[in-house]
């Protein structure tokens, strides 16, 4: 008996003395299995923080397999994150365990909400996975909603890193004008429709106006040094119609 307990005072001693990682570093797992049920009406799968959706649709995939969720702490990545984007939250994994369960010719829905402290003040952002091939994070095609305080994308892969990515935004640089809804009003490719912008003239910063982004434009591929293009209301108070291009600062209504 004696011996007993000296062996169950050292295993209890062991785990006293053992090290205990704080909740946070341990990465969040949810786990769904996929039967013949559940693969034939659909499923929507949530992270355990509740900040990123994974939407299957009903018959995406063919055989019973496990899919994850797994929310990352961003730490053991952060040589990879890119240089002029910030992450905004974590890092999210998804991963179809059977892999002869998809074959590729649907697509997933992917829904990545903002932390409630970064709705505010923000870019351009969109949802990117990691590609182990070229080692970098691509940009999925996404859909910005300040409105719902989240980012939306579509994927077919089985198996991805994802994140949300705030692009750094050019503050100075040309305005331009062109007629559309009459309003103080303006297209931008950084910021999202919805989003307030305080447009001034860098060489006059008493001439400023505030405007509502309600277009997408102009192409910086096209026109890399111009930031935003004003409705023509909007323009006409920073300077007359004639002068065509003007040099402005946009800074986040805050």
């Amino acid at each position: 008996m004696t011996r007993i307990f000296l062996s169950l005072l050292f295993v209890l001693s062991f785990f006293l003395a053992a090290p205990v990682r704080a909740a946070e570093d341990i990465e969040q797992i949810s786990s769904t299995q996929f039967d013949a049920e559940t693969i034939a009406k659909g499923f929507t799968l949530e992270s355990g923080d509740g900040l990123f959706r994974l939407g299957i649709r009903p018959a995406t995939l063919n055989v019973s397999t496990r899919v994850d969720v797994k929310t990352l702490d961003p730490s053991p990545m952060a040589a990879t994150l890119p240089a002029n984007k910030a992450l905004v939250g974590d890092i999210y994994l998804f991963d179809i365990l059977n892999k002869t369960s998809y074959d590729g010719k649907d697509f997933f829905f992917l829904e990545i909400k903002y932390p409630e402290e970064t709705h505010s003040m923000h870019g351009r952002r969109r949802i990117h996975f990691w590609n182990g091939v070229t080692a970098a994070w691509e940009e999925l095609p996404s859909e910005d909603s300040p409105d719902t305080g989240s980012v939306r994308a579509l994927i077919h892969l089985p198996y991805a890193r994802l994140a949300i990515f705030d692009e750094k935004t050019l503050e100075v640089g040309k305005a331009s004008w062109y007629a559309y809804k009459g309003c103080d009003c303006a297209a931008s490719p950084d910021y999202p429709k919805g989003t307030y912008l305080v447009v001034t003239r860098t060489d006059d910063a008493a001439r400023t106006v505030t405007v509502k982004v309600n277009d997408y434009g102009p192409e910086r591929d096209v026109f890399p040094d111009r930031i935003i293009d004003l409705d023509k209301v909007a323009f006409a108070k920073l300077a007359g119609l004639g002068a065509g291009v003007i040099d402005v600062r946009v800074t986040l209504l805050q």
